[in-house]
């Protein structure tokens, strides 16, 4: 069973204040078949909780609220967590179309079987994943613990058995753009670490933009994309 998760993961402080709901755009692109999770650093208790958790209900993915010192170990968790619900919605409709019954319908000795599947097809399927980095003003002091974090999910993702491809994102553009793509889809993971050594904090908080691009990418055509051969 081949499987394509696409998702969009969000690094942000919850304080968005340019543009449109960041939960519309999460939905726009869940309807799109790509799911969006988000993660919210907290450092200094000051953090709007209800825009996180709207952004990932909304994208029909999971989310995280943390400190900035947990931060590395949330950002892969959040990620595998979000392609193990793909697979998990995939293969519950899936068995509804087939048999009529979802996965909490079966005989527990069934259901622990597909359970195992999954975590099988965790390491087999292709990943693509936008990762959108908030760099707006308040994020200066907990971004190099975020660039310290998404460098450990690259890495992790070096040793999986199916393709893993990524895209970097941060927003504002700094440039009065609301928001930039750092390094376009690719699966060489060394280009995206790359891209990361440079980063600046500074100006406001367009998440809701950043999602929107992010999205867009995955309409790019697949000869188009880097590094697919």
């Amino acid at each position: 069973m081949e499987i394509l998760i696409n998702q969009i993961i969000v690094v942000t402080d919850g304080k968005s204040n340019v543009g449109g709901n960041p939960a519309d755009a999460a939905f726009l692109a869940f309807r799109k078949g790509i799911r969006v999770s988000s993660i919210g650093i907290v450092d200094d208790g000051n953090l709007s909780i209800k825009e996180i958790k709207d952004i990932a209900s909304s994208g029909g993915g999971v989310y995280d609220i943390i400190y900035s010192d947990d931060f590395i170990r949330s950002l892969s968790v959040v990620t595998q967590k979000s392609a193990e619900k793909t697979l998990y919605d995939t293969l519950d409709s899936e068995l509804m179309r087939l048999i009529g019954k979802n996965i909490e319908g079966l005989h527990p000795v069934l259901r622990s079987q597909i359970v195992e599947y999954i975590d099988r097809l965790l390491d087999i399927s292709d990943i693509r994943c936008a990762i959108l980095l908030d760099l707006s003003g308040s994020m200066a002091r907990k971004l190099k613990k975020a660039v310290n974090g998404i460098i450990d999910l690259l890495s992790t993702m070096k040793v999986r058995k199916g393709k893993s491809q990524f895209c970097l994102i941060g927003f504002p553009d700094g440039n009065d753009a609301y928001a930039k793509i750092i390094c376009p889809f690719t699966s060489k993971i060394n280009d995206i670490e790359v891209h990361l050594k440079n980063l600046k904090a500074g100006g406001n908080t367009p998440t809701y933009h950043a999602i929107k691009l992010a999205t867009s990418l995955f309409d790019t055509e697949v000869e188009s994309i880097r590094g697919i051969s």
